[in-house]
C-alpha cells in the first residue's frame, strides 16, 4: 500500500548560485552527507548532483507521514549511487529508520531525472499492509 508520495522539482542553476557562495561549505555540510559530498565533488560540474539530491530530499519529506516529517531532516537520508546502479535513497538517520519500522513503512521508490537546467525527482514509500 502506498504511505506516501512526493515530488520535487529543481533548478541547476539556483544551487549552483549557494554552491558558489562562502558560506557553501557550511551549506554543504547541514544538507548532504558525507558520501554525497564526496560523490558530487569528483564532477567537474557537481551542481547537477547536488540539485539532485536537493530535489530528492525536497521529495521525500513531502512524501513522508506529517508525524515522520517532524523528525526527519536534511541528513536523515542520501541519494546513494553504488556501482553505476540506479541511484537509491537511504535512511542514515536511526530514529527515523526506527520509525519506519513502526509505521510499517518497508520501501522507499525512488526516480530522479536531470538535465542541464533542471532535475526533478519523486518518492513514493510503500507500506507492506
Amino acid at each position: 500500500m502506498i504511505v506516501g508520495i512526493g515530488v520535487d522539482i529543481c533548478k541547476v542553476e539556483r544551487v549552483a548560485k549557494v554552491l558558489a557562495k562562502s558560506y557553501s561549505q557550511n551549506f554543504k555540510k547541514r544538507v548532504f552527507s558525507q558520501n554525497e559530498i564526496a560523490y558530487c565533488e569528483k564532477f567537474a560540474n557537481p551542481h547537477q548532483s547536488f540539485a539532485a539530491r536537493w530535489a530528492v530530499k525536497e521529495a521525500f519529506y513531502k512524501a513522508l507521514p506529517q508525524e515522520l516529517q517532524e523528525i526527519s531532516g536534511w541528513l536523515s537520508i542520501e541519494l546513494v549511487n553504488e556501482n553505476e546502479k540506479k541511484p537509491f535513497v537511504r535512511i542514515i538517520d536511526a530514529e527515523l529508520a526506527e520509525a519506519f519500522k513502526k509505521f510499517g513503512i518497508s520501501k522507499i521508490h525512488s526516480s530522479v531525472s536531470h538535465e542541464k537546467e533542471f532535475c526533478v525527482a519523486q518518492v513514493i514509500l510503500e507500506s507492506q499492509g
